[in-house]
């Protein structure tokens, strides 16, 4: 029996273990708790066309128009078609979604034509990892807290990983490792969220792309801890004020359900003009029923949503770009594979659509795992180099600045509105560091972190436009020439290549 690698456990993780259990040896190594991830702090749900109502076109142009024009057609049809048969799935794994009267209880959220959304409460995420995890892990095996150093190549296939415990041999390694979010002093993600694993595939060879396209979630909880309060919200009657009880999102067509993008940006403005931002649901009369998760953080914070708004603040929620993938998940890398947030499918274009990240993670999981079980009845890669080669980070070639330091520069010059100065100005700061040699060790999280956040402000400042989660204040019109234009990291350069299928570059 042939052995895959899942590097990172979250849903897409977990939904391709389950898929490949019994058929593959399949181990799953994640440098945290299993149940550590930004899979299981989802809230909102996921996002399919159930209601009789609806219609997966309708899922398939709000997705579109949320990707400001740049998303894979083709993937986003196929995605969209397939959603309620996913759900179906999840269902018959053990996930009970909220229903009213016998049917799913939709929610709606930002940008949907639709009530669209399934969900369970206010922690969809949790609940469908905590089901996956009881399905998988008596038939898997599993590292918990077992950090991956490096991947391990022979000629130009990958054969295995490194961790600090040893070296590990595979016919397959799927990376499940997640985005980027802790890159920004304000986020919403997992503490794991630190992106070394897009730059350990980088390594090897893997080509990563439209990395300057960072979602901004317009709500995250102001307080001691960094805590989402879910679109659903919105869609269930909240809105935004600032501190006069003004609404800020009044004169757009769909006011606090327009895009994630245009909110995000509308609060920012608002926060430099030194207005303070809330979320209102004192009219919510079951918002503690509805959203028990959100109400008990709040309460925990100090603050009564009945009696008086939410301080929140826009955070850096998900990253549109990553490890450029085909589609069943496969990288420029042979038996390189990449699911979840960590990959780039093109699926959310320029901005994703609310509750479209879990939907997209399942069906990679399931595209992904299928052909796995394909490919693991064919006669294995014959290589006439067989000398195995380490492609691991190495965190000894240069100064590393403090994370808080990083997070904090990211936040204020790479985040919801950029500019050429402060671009430039974060790139020559990146250099400052580069010239000067590591006095000590550093952890591989942080070199991962240091050179993604430079492809990143590297690739914001290249696009001279604004689209979707790519704001210039500079460059404040959408232009046609990058509409058809990507930009690339590959193999230590950087390129802006025309807009194209994966195998269309490879």
């Amino acid at each position: 029996m042939k052995t895959v690698i899942i590097i990172g456990s979250g849903i897409a993780s977990l939904v391709a273990a389950h898929k490949l259990a019994d058929h593959l040896n399949v181990i799953i190594f994640t440098k945290s708790a299993y149940i550590e991830s930004n899979s299981a702090s989802a809230q909102g749900g996921i996002a399919a066309a159930l209601d009789k109502e609806d219609h997966p076109i309708y899922h398939f142009q709000d997705t579109l128009h949320a990707g400001k024009g740049v998303n894979d057609e083709w993937l986003v049809k196929s995605i969209t078609e397939k959603a309620s048969y996913l759900i179906h799935e999840l269902e018959e794994m053990g996930v009970s979604f909220d229903k009213q009267d016998g049917y799913y209880a939709l929610g709606r959220e930002g940008a949907h034509q639709k009530s669209r959304i399934v969900h369970v409460k206010d922690q969809t995420g949790k609940t469908i990892v905590e089901t996956l995890w009881e399905r998988v892990a008596p038939r898997v095996t599993v590292y918990e807290h077992a950090e991956v150093t490096g991947l391990i190549k022979k000629g130009s296939v990958v054969t295995g990983i490194c961790t600090l415990e040893g070296e590990w041999q595979a016919d397959f390694v799927v990376m499940a490792t997640g985005g980027v979010g802790q890159l920004f002093e304000v986020n919403s993600n997992s503490p794991t969220a630190t992106g070394e694993g897009m730059f350990l595939a980088y390594q090897a060879g893997a080509v990563l792309k439209d990395l300057e396209y960072i979602q901004f979630h317009p709500t995250i909880l102001k307080g001691k801890h960094s805590i989402l309060m879910s679109e659903a919200v919105r869609g269930e009657g909240g809105y935004l004020v600032n501190g006069k009880q003004e609404r800020l999102l009044g004169r757009y067509p769909q006011g606090d359900l327009e895009g994630r993008d245009l909110v995000s940006a509308v609060l920012h403005e608002a926060m430099l003009q030194g207005e303070a931002i809330y979320l209102d649901v004192r009219h919510l009369d079951y918002f503690s029923t509805r959203f028990p998760f959100l109400y008990q953080a709040c309460i925990r914070e100090g603050i009564d949503p009945a009696m008086k708004p939410i301080p929140v603040a826009p955070g850096a929620h998900f990253i549109c770009g990553g490890v450029e993938v085909d589609q069943v998940g496969r990288t420029a890398v042979e038996q390189l594979y990449a699911i979840g947030e960590v990959a780039c499918s093109g699926a959310h274009g320029a901005n994703r659509l609310a509750s479209n990240s879990l939907l997209e993670a399942i069906y990679f999981a399931t595209a992904c795992a299928d052909h796995l079980v394909s490919e693991s009845k064919k006669a294995p890669i014959v290589q006439l180099d067989d000398t195995s080669s380490l492609v691991r980070i190495d965190p000894q070639e240069h100064l590393l600045p403090k994370r808080e330091e990083l997070q904090q520069r990211m936040m204020h010059q790479v985040g919801i509105k950029r500019s050429q100065q402060e671009l430039h100005e974060m790139l020559e700061w990146f250099d400052v560091y580069r010239r000067q040699p590591a006095s000590c060790k550093q952890s591989t999280e942080d070199k991962g972190m240091f050179e993604i956040a430079t492809f990143i402000t590297r690739a914001a400042l290249t696009r001279e436009e604004s689209r979707g989660t790519h704001q210039r204040s500079d460059f404040f019109a959408t232009s046609s020439f990058w509409k058809e234009r990507t930009i690339r990291f590959c193999s230590g350069k950087m390129s802006v290549v025309n807009q194209g299928g994966f195998c269309e570059h490879h």
